[in-house]
């Protein structure tokens, strides 16, 4: 990056710009600038923009954050002077997004187990479809019942005394969440686990893919904390 002269002779330090903070789009960017009091220069093709949050190190510690609420852009003239100056507003406090961006990596272990090489290697479909069966292999771990598909979710969370409890609350909102959880995880079965459905998640949209390897590790996450009715907390 080649400042004018001007900011060579001031010097520089690295500066950290701040894009749609707080977002699911932000960006940052860490280049190069001359900073002063009231402005800052730039190279003429740093990508900064008003509204733009720049966080620069603080001698005494820390950070000060400054936003660009004007930036102009001056490229007349000789390229040594070429340059972009930002005049310096109040940044707004620090926002950060409560979920920056959905990634596999976050997913339930389990998920990852069954479905991250294939998600990697862009088998978007055959990741779903893996992430939902690893559901089913573990439900049949956990209550011993030889059944697949919406069969075995009946028969695991299903009746008056089901065999797997996930329910948290007590009373009527339990067994309302107990049956709501039925629906999810034998829904499941019938939607995305059955073959029918395994190009619900198509191998051009990576995007789509990971909506439902959330719901499928939402599930597992559910699975984490039931209960049996006959040997208590399960662990598997």
């Amino acid at each position: 990056m080649a400042l004018p002269s001007i900011a060579r002779r001031h010097g520089t330090k690295k500066v950290v710009i701040i894009r749609h903070e707080g977002t699911e789009d932000e960006a940052r960017t860490e280049v190069e600038a001359m900073i002063q009091a009231e402005s800052g220069f730039f190279d003429v093709t740093t990508p900064i923009y008003e509204g733009d949050v720049v966080e620069i190190p603080d001698p005494r510690g820390g950070i000060d954050r400054r936003l660009a609420a004007e930036v102009h852009v001056n490229d007349y003239g000789s390229k040594q002077l070429h340059h972009t100056q930002v005049k310096w507003g109040k940044a707004p406090a620090a926002r950060t997004a409560p979920v920056r961006r959905l990634s596999i990596e976050h997913l339930h272990p389990e998920v990852i187990r069954a479905a991250s090489d294939l998600f990697a290697d862009g088998h978007y479909s055959s990741a779903v479809y893996e992430a939902f069966k690893s559901i089913e292999v573990r439900i049949r771990q956990l209550t011993g019942i030889d059944k697949s598909g919406a069969a075995i979710m009946g028969d695991a969370f299903g009746g008056k005394e089901p065999r797997l409890s996930v329910a948290t609350a007590p009373g009527r909102s339990g067994v309302d969440e107990q049956e709501g959880f039925l629906s999810l995880f034998r829904g499941s079965m019938l939607a995305v686990r059955n073959p029918k459905a395994h190009e619900l998640a198509k191998d051009d949209d990576p995007r789509h893919a990971l909506e439902y390897l959330g719901l499928a590790s939402l599930l597992h996450r559910r699975l984490d904390t039931a209960t049996s009715s006959r040997s208590g907390l399960m662990h598997v």
